[in-house]
């Protein structure tokens, strides 16, 4: 039963609540009044059902009170929901604080707060009555009803609407329901998941009656099954006890007739992760590192956010775990964020060994029911420690003392949908507004958040060796133009070829990082210059030999792959750049003895997928580990002592003003997977650009350098962290609308601004057709000083807009990618 203790008593009698609708042009939360039935059952954050513009959807309670507002006329709230999640007063106030910072709908805010599988949702069911009263002019309405008949005479408004694809499908459905040609009903979906009861047995009272050990000797698994339900003293599941004695139904069922036993139905937790056979009770010295950096962390009074830059492999997830043990030695709870699932997965045995059962999980892979009983846990106070991706900064815990955002740098923190918070920041605000501490750990800070450490703003603790001063690995930079001139052209550079031969020939390991999955970037025909292009996105097909696919993996085009150009009918058609696939494939030549595990979301899509490679690869089980970036960074293994770049340019040469610093962060991150055992570890980097400052510096492993002359490159053109940009994003089945809609917004936004911002373009974005969409993009820089105004500006010049034209396009405060 999840503590409803933080409710609140309700004299009131209205309730502002965000209805879980996009309404443009209309500011929420609503108003509706609280009948006097649902008084007693009302409270803040709770989820109700509630009528708005002619149908019933679901929404959260945000505000209370007996004020009557000037309004006039007041829908009552139709139903309490108290089968789903409630909004703790805590996160009312973090949608709102995203909603407001972000320039987000408030619904988006609340939606993405509330996990799916725990919130209610209202289903409209379309049944076709007389399909003769079909309007002979309407090819739309003729299209519904002839759907309706083919899928049985009814079907969900929503999924009727994906099979049709038809505009003006909401009209058209409208008309007929006005004709009587079909009828709309609508129902309250309750959450998906719920708690799991099952048929369990317990012990009555034994007076008068057998003892087990008496009852043993003449029906033997009656008498172990009363053992068990004896020495346990609580209910025990029946299949778990039946299986657990190795018995048939039949004794169970006698011992409930002689009274001796009684059926109850208990709830059982869907476990998220296994505990292990023995906890982690040993406390091992901190390094000094480590030691100086609690000290720091611990000092002082009150709430503070500390920036941890300790290299790779210095210590700082043990860092991680003894401020979370100080936390929870003071009564209080913790969240621990990390940018991937892979990291959690990474992450998940430390933190269970070390605080065990107090732990809960939170990610996108977990089932419906695991992800339920996980969150009841954090909502009860069972779990005192969440540990997940970007969403877990949501978890419902009380008394919140500590918040770790591990790899803040990561750009995966930011969501690249509405809302667009990122999470780094966000747990920054939810740690403020609830006084509660905040550490960032990196070995690759971002530089906003380096320079925030630097001028003080927060805290900044120094890791610089590694546990046990363990070297770092040594890098060797090899220039691929050098390697084609010397007629070398494998895959493999012939350093990087010698090096995989001799941690083979040692029993070592490797990773072979490649930052693209698929075989190889692109096809092209040598005799005319044709290119497998996705037809609805400005990008080539990827080519994925094992299924002789090209896959656009932006929007999941899928086409077999030519064996002849289809444009001149030439059979030169050759497979240029390289993925994940074809360095798996190469391996395999070069090195047949290998054994291999390649890692990608190819590879990575079923439940467990992460956990069952990283374990195989860890128990030695594999000799090569080939993968993108979910292999480069957070993994330990002690027996790596190799990892070859095979392109370090992918990323450096993007149209982003961020390329450089991704580049440095990935390669540094990467070369830190190397020599993590006794065993020194060597990193080979393959490249055309072995001059860039960035290659410099992350093969020199040194952050001060990059940092140095990024934060002068930044200054100069007053890019972060000396301004703050709005990304407004517009998006069309036309080029010339999404330009001249975004021009107009400029044109009208250059009048409501200080002369201290700039407006960059429109301009076309550098994806510049996105899932059929023309894309055009506006930038809006200020100073740190006008960012609050630059937000209300963009904000209400955007609201103006009518919804039909806003539609299409995306507001992006402080983007992570400018493509």
């Amino acid at each position: 039963m999840a503590d409803t203790s933080w409710k609140e008593a309700i004299p009131q009698v209205y309730a502002g609540v965000i209805v879980d609708a996009d309404a443009p042009g209309l500011s929420q939360p609503f108003t509706y009044s609280v009948p006097p039935e649902l008084a007693s059952s009302v409270c803040l954050g709770a989820c109700v059902a509630v009528p708005f513009s002619g149908r019933e959807l679901v929404g959260y309670i945000v505000d209370l009170s007996e004020d009557a507002p000037d309004l006039d006329s007041i829908k009552p709230i139709s139903a309490v929901v108290s089968e789903a999640c409630a909004l703790a007063p805590p996160l009312i106030g973090l949608a709102k604080w995203m909603s407001d910072y972000y320039l987000a709908p408030l619904a988006h805010s609340t939606r993405a707060i509330v996990p799916e599988v725990m919130s209610a949702t209202v289903s409209t069911l379309v049944r076709l009555v007389d399909p003769a009263l079909v309007s002979p002019n309407s090819p739309n309405q003729r299209k519904i009803v002839e759907m309706l008949a083919s899928l049985g005479g009814e079907a969900d408004s929503d999924s009727l609407k994906v099979r049709l694809r038809v505009d003006g499908f909401a009209a058209a459905l409208r008309q007929l329901r006005n004709r009587g040609a079909v009828e709309i009903a609508r129902t309250l979906e309750l959450p998906k998941a719920r708690s799991l009861t099952v048929r369990a047995l317990e012990m009555t009272d034994l007076e008068g009656m057998p003892e087990p050990d008496d009852l043993a000797v003449r029906a033997p698994k009656q008498g172990a099954i009363l053992q068990e339900l004896s020495d346990s003293g609580d209910a025990i599941r029946q299949s778990e006890l039946l299986r657990k004695v190795g018995s048939s139904s039949s004794p169970a069922k006698a011992l409930v007739d002689k009274g001796m036993a009684r059926k109850v139905n208990i709830k059982v937790r869907r476990r998220a992760y296994k505990l292990p056979d023995t906890m982690d009770t040993s406390v091992l010295d901190p390094t000094p590192g480590q030691a100086e950096a609690l000290r720091i962390i611990r000092e002082g009074e009150g709430p503070h956010t500390t920036l941890i830059y300790g290299v790779t492999s210095s210590g700082k997830t043990e860092v991680y775990l003894r401020a979370i043990q100080d936390v929870l030695e003071n009564g209080g709870t913790c969240i621990s964020l990390v940018p991937e699932i892979s990291l959690t997965t990474h992450l998940m045995d430390a933190y269970i060994r070390r605080f065990g059962d107090q732990i809960a999980i939170l990610h996108s892979r977990l089932s419906s029911g695991e992800r339920h009983d996980e969150w009841r846990r954090i909502e009860s106070g069972e779990a005192k420690v969440v540990l997940g991706p970007r969403s877990a900064v949501f978890a419902p815990v009380r008394n919140l003392g500590l918040v770790v955002v591990d790899e803040e740098h990561e750009p995966s923190y930011k969501q690249e949908h509405s809302p667009r918070y990122n999470a780094r920041q966000a747990a920054e605000e939810r740690a403020r507004a609830e006084g509660a501490s905040v550490i960032l750990g990196s070995a690759t800070p971002s530089v906003e958040t380096y320079h925030r450490a630097l001028s003080g703003e927060i805290r900044l603790v120094n890791m610089d060796t590694r546990v046990d001063d363990r070297p770092m690995p040594t890098v060797r930079v090899v220039d691929q133009r050098v390697e084609f001139e010397q007629g070398r052209m494998s895959i493999f550079s012939q350093p990087l070829h010698e090096s995989i031969a001799d941690r083979l020939s040692r029993k070592e390991q490797v990773i072979l990082f490649v930052n693209r999955r698929g075989f190889a970037s692109f096809i092209l025909c040598r005799s005319c210059g044709y290119t497998a292009q996705c037809p609805n996105c400005a990008v080539s097909l990827t080519l994925h030999a094992g299924t002789r696919t090209l896959q656009c993996h932006h929007c999941d085009e899928t086409m077999p792959a030519p064996d002849v150009c289809p444009t001149c009918g030439g059979v030169h058609i050759k497979q240029f750049g390289i993925g994940t696939e074809r360095v798996e494939g190469e391996v395999y030549k070069e090195f047949p003895d290998a054994r291999v595990i390649r890692m990608d979301s190819d590879t990575m899509g079923r439940k467990g997928a992460h956990e069952k490679c990283l374990s195989a690869f860890r128990d030695g089980r594999a000799d090569i580990l080939v993968g993108t970036q979910m292999v480069a960074k957070g993994l330990d293994f002690p027996n790596v002592t190799l990892v070859g770049v095979i392109s370090a340019d992918t990323s450096l040469h993007l149209p982003d003003f961020r390329a450089a610093e991704r580049t440095f962060q990935l390669l540094t991150q990467v070369s830190g997977r190397a020599g993590r055992g006794a065993a020194p570890g060597e990193v080979v980097v393959q490249t055309f650009s072995p001059e860039h400052y960035a290659i410099e510096a992350a093969a020199k492993q040194d952050y001060r350098l990059f940092y140095d002359q990024e934060i002068a490159f930044r200054e100069e053109l007053q890019y972060p962290p000396f301004s703050r940009f709005i990304n407004v994003l517009s998006s069309d089945p036309m080029a010339d609308y999404a330009e001249s809609r975004l021009k107009e917004f400029a044109d009208k936004l250059r009048f409501r601004v200080s002369d201290d911002v700039t407006i960059l373009g429109p301009a076309a974005a550098p994806l510049s057709r996105l899932k059929g969409l023309y894309r055009y993009h506006l930038l809006v820089k200020s100073p740190l000083g006008s960012a609050e105004e630059l937000r209300s500006a963009v904000h209400q010049l955007y609201m103006e807009i009518p919804p039909a034209v806003r539609n299409g396009m995306i507001l992006d405060v402080d983007p992570q990618s400018m493509l």
